[in-house]
């Protein structure tokens, strides 16, 4: 782990003061401009950053009411932070630390760049009242003692911190192990009261210089106070090196055991068939996604009368698999919004059931299935969810879906997995062995009757087997 640290200890001088440099750094430089160049970078090919970036301010009116909007990911986004901070009102501004494909919603996300903390110290009377900077050093010391990777950079927040790392741009398909750091970092930090609610990846915190309208005064305005890396340019992490760090078991331990068990069979050991199988977590992301797909293909957007119940009960039970507890309502009344446009009690109503299993299951309650005390969360295998949302075997190929599939399709992916594999490999297409091996038999019938060469010599011509060489003859032959 690195030790290049950014941090120093606190001073008399307001960490705010543009001129405020600990050690060469101003963590003044990092402004709303470098805040979204870092969590939303701008476009590059090939890259995963697309959709859009949503921002949010909560207004003092009457309703004291929240609005949100969105911005396209990239450029726009960073122009709309930096026209935020113009404004007259710059208090209590938000934005996303994902993107999204039109709305913030976990089941619209396009791509994750950072994993993140969000620190309520105020409510841990140890820390209540200190200085950011000084409760920064006592999280980076932490972090340390747990072996975590240090953050890409701390922000106080008027009450409180957040912590980032940032990342490689991820698919949502990285979502379960991406929750399991999530809640990893929330474990290591609670002493400085880690806010479990704030672990999802559709989060919003608060935009770097807008202002904390209920923080003290001094500390009203969002600011860095830690910096890994430097506060033009954080460092990144590898999010495959981040989780390893992070998890109690790393994938590189996970595959050691793989290694193991590989070497046990080859010497008889290990009498077992090999385990190809989806996590719980993963397997209902793919669902989820295969619902997306199904959806897109056989109405656009929105879901008809008479077949949005079955939809809707299938996807939120693959969002309680896969969003955590304290944000499924929300997650659920935006979905069935987006695809039935159910309103928010009408979404509640019908489904309270999955809501309801999905706490259950996080306050550790269980069930009795087939003899075994097991997660009390829904469960339903793809052959049921094919069956209930009746789709044909025309709509798993033309929809793309990788899932839900019936045994056919299913043995059809298997080859066309297998075939992907052998092209990476460089294994030429039948068609093209069969070519090759025809001119070949073509050129050894000329020269066996010109100058009258024998198979072996034929064999050793072609640097091929005598059998190879026999059979390509006789091919050319006919």
């Amino acid at each position: 782990m690195s030790r290049r640290l950014g941090y120093a200890p606190a001073t008399s001088q307001d960490f705010h003061t543009p001129q405020c440099q600990q050690f060469g750094f101003d963590y003044g430089t990092f402004g709303p401009r470098q805040h979204l160049e870092n969590l939303h970078p701008y476009a590059r090919p090939g890259s995963l950053r697309k959709g859009v970036v949503a921002f949010a301010q909560r207004r003092h009116d009457a309703d004291k009411s929240w609005k949100e909007w969105t911005a396209p990911a990239g450029s726009a986004a960073v122009d709309e932070a930096v026209r935020l901070l113009r404004q007259d009102n710059r208090a209590d501004i938000y934005v996303s630390q994902a993107a999204f494909e039109k709305w913030r919603s976990i089941s619209q996300i396009t791509a994750i760049g950072a994993c993140y903390a969000d620190l309520d110290y105020h409510t841990r009377a140890r820390w209540r009242g200190k200085a950011p900077r000084d409760v920064a050093a006592a999280v980076v010391g932490l972090l340390e003692e747990a072996m975590i990777p240090h953050p890409s950079y701390i922000l106080s927040t008027g009450r409180g911190l957040v912590c980032v790392w940032l990342t490689e741009l991820l698919p949502r398909a990285v979502l379960p192990r991406w929750n399991a750091v999530q809640k990893r970092l929330g474990t290591v930090l609670e002493p400085f009261g880690a806010d479990k609610r704030a672990l999802d990846a559709a989060r919003v915190f608060r935009l770097v210089g807008s202002e904390n309208s209920r923080a003290d005064r001094d500390r009203r305005t969002v600011g860095m106070v830690w910096c890994h890396g430097s506060p033009e340019a954080p460092a990144r992490h590898v999010f495959s090196t981040l989780a390893d760090e992070a998890l109690p078991v790393t994938h590189a331990e996970l595959v050691s055991l793989r290694a193991e068990r590989a070497r046990r069979k080859a010497e008889g050991k290990d009498k077992t068939g090999p385990a190809v199988y989806l996590s719980a977590a993963t397997y209902w992301e793919t669902v989820l996604t295969d619902l997306q797909r199904l959806r897109a293909h056989r109405h656009g957007r929105g879901l008809p009368e008479g077949q949005r119940d079955a939809w809707l009960f299938v996807a939120g039970v693959a969002m309680s698999w896969i969003s955590p507890p304290e944000v499924l309502g929300r997650e659920i009344i935006a979905l069935a919004h987006e695809a039935a446009g159910w309103r928010t009690s009408e979404t509640k109503s019908r489904m309270s059931a999955v809501i309801k299993r999905a706490r259950q299951a996080a306050a550790g309650q269980t069930v009795t299935f087939g003899g075994h005390e097991v997660d009390c969360r829904y469960r339903m295998k793809a052959s049921t969810i094919v069956e209930w949302l009746r789709i044909d075997p025309a709509e798993q190929r033309a929809a793309g879906l990788r899932v839900l599939v019936d045994e056919d399709r299913k043995g059809e992916r298997s080859v066309e997995r297998m075939e992907q594999s052998r092209r990476r490999r460089g294994v030429k297409d039948r068609r093209e062995q069969q070519a090759a091996r025809l001119e070949m038999g073509r050129k050894a019938l000329y020269l066996r009757s010109a100058q009258g060469m024998t198979r072996d010599d034929l064999a050793a011509h072609f640097g091929v087997s005598a059998g190879q060489i026999s059979k390509a003859m006789r091919e050319a032959g006919e």
